[in-house]
């Protein structure tokens, strides 16, 4: 999770490695490092055994013993697996918390955003994260939320007198990575505050995102209604 001030990185629940903040897939996120100490002792493992362990072997695989993708424990929670329901809770508890801190320490928050596979996805993961969030000005709309799953186009999901805006908003980290490129071996690239990048100009436009999203509204009227209108 990361929280931005005057358009820069202010905090991140990453560390020195991933392995510190939210839980993951595979890693576990933040704990009481003693416990570490604990299993080594107990179960004599190696510090590279304890470290495989806590980067590989943990977070959602560790919690519900088998999954990594969320679509697999949102399933598996759908059916009653305790385990499943278990990850779902403790995934969107972790968040709300780096949410309530990260509100603290920016001072006010106007606007959270969702990316990535899950938070463009999941629609239940961002509910279990919302729900009880309105003590700090956030609040969603559920029939929103229900149908934001797209990751071609910038969405609202908040409720009508929500103070903080509620958005979707879909990576492009493979274009990041071109521009980069293309930058570095033209000799062109500068430290990201001056570094411009093509979809940050007001007219950019991702052609094949708008027309997959335009199939998408033929199948799912309502996504079109939630589409983020620009902000001033």
């Amino acid at each position: 999770m990361n929280a931005v001030k005057n358009g820069l990185s202010y905090d991140t629940s990453m560390g020195f490695t991933p392995l510190e903040g939210a839980i993951m897939g595979t890693r576990a996120g933040d704990h009481d490092a003693a416990l570490d100490f604990y299993v080594m002792q107990e179960e004599g493992y190696s510090s590279q055994e304890m470290n495989t362990i806590l980067n590989k072997k943990s977070g959602i695989l560790g919690i519900t013993g088998k999954y990594v993708d969320r679509r697999d424990v949102i399933e598996a929670a759908s059916k009653g697996e305790e385990r499943a329901e278990l990850a779902i809770e403790m995934e969107a508890y972790r968040l709300k918390k780096y949410i309530g801190a990260y509100t603290a320490a920016l001072g006010r928050l106007d606007a959270l955003i969702f990316t990535a596979g899950v938070g463009e996805l999941s629609d239940i993961i961002r509910s279990n994260v919302l729900e009880g969030l309105d003590i700090l000005g956030i609040k969603y709309n559920p029939k929103k939320n229900r149908l934001a799953r797209t990751r071609n186009a910038e969405l609202d999901i908040s409720a009508d007198n929500s103070p903080v805006k509620i958005f979707i908003i879909p990576t492009d980290e493979e274009l990041v990575f071109v521009e980069d490129v293309v930058a570095l071996l033209e000799g062109t690239y500068d430290i990201h505050t001056n570094f411009k990048y093509t979809f940050q100009e007001e007219d950019y436009k991702n052609l094949m995102r708008e027309r997959a999203f335009k199939k998408e509204c033929k199948e799912n009227p309502g996504l079109s209604k939630i589409k983020a209108l620009k902000y001033n």
